[in-house]
């Protein structure tokens, strides 16, 4: 008798007990589902975020021009115009402070002079020469003469003790020069000193302001 072959190569499914120690092999679809299920989690949240800036962006937007119809409205409250020319006034009122505060009154020689001058003491001229520097005083240069020898050195003391008539922080290196004795008997001399700009403000010629107190005077 022939022998029988089987003419299908296809191998028929094998169905393996449990326990048999043979392991069946499972698809991997659900592997994938998870995948897409995650791309599409994030797929969302990426449309969810363009949609929120969109918005963030519009709110921003809105608020900027909320805040441009605001100043707007301020702006008319305010007369542009009258706020200009109040600046201009303001800076001229500086420029005029700033002069006013370093102008120098030279007025106030003679009465600087007039307060260490002895009473037989005269000057016949007088020349000044205004400071530099704000530390440089105004040079003071006279020629004078007294009624006597002892005038002129009472007139001497005085220069050398200025602190008692309060002339010590106004009249600088006071100095008696060249002293001649006429056929008279008078004595001419020659003066030099330099004074404090402090004592020659205009602004405290202007207010009455006194920035160095004279206790007395010398006369």
């Amino acid at each position: 008798m022939d022998p029988k072959f089987q003419t299908s190569f296809i191998p028929k499914k094998q169905s393996f007990a449990p326990g048999s120690g043979v392991v069946s092999q499972r698809p991997a679809r659900h592997v994938t589902s998870i995948f897409m299920a995650i791309a599409v989690l994030v797929f969302i949240a990426s449309l969810i975020g363009v949609g929120g800036a969109y918005f963030w962006k519009q709110y921003l937007l809105s608020q900027q021009a909320s805040y441009k119809t605001q100043l707007a409205e301020r702006e008319k409250q305010f007369n542009l115009d009258l706020v200009e020319q109040l600046k201009q006034v303001n800076v001229q009122i500086d420029t005029a402070r700033q002069l006013l505060t370093k102008h120098i009154a030279m007025s106030q020689i003679f009465e600087i002079v007039q307060r260490m001058t002895v009473s037989d003491i005269r000057f016949t001229s007088l020349e000044v020469a205004g400071p530099t520097a704000q530390k440089n005083g105004a040079s003071l240069s006279m020629h004078g003469y007294g009624k006597d020898l002892s005038a002129v050195a009472f007139q001497s003391d005085v220069l050398g003790q200025l602190a008692q008539y309060g002339l010590q922080k106004i009249i600088k290196n006071p100095m008696i020069s060249d002293p001649v004795l006429d056929a008279n008997g008078s004595v001419s001399f020659g003066f030099s000193a330099t004074i404090d700009p402090a004592s020659l403000s205009y602004t405290q010629l202007v207010t009455g302001a006194d920035t160095t107190e004279a206790t007395s005077t010398a006369q």
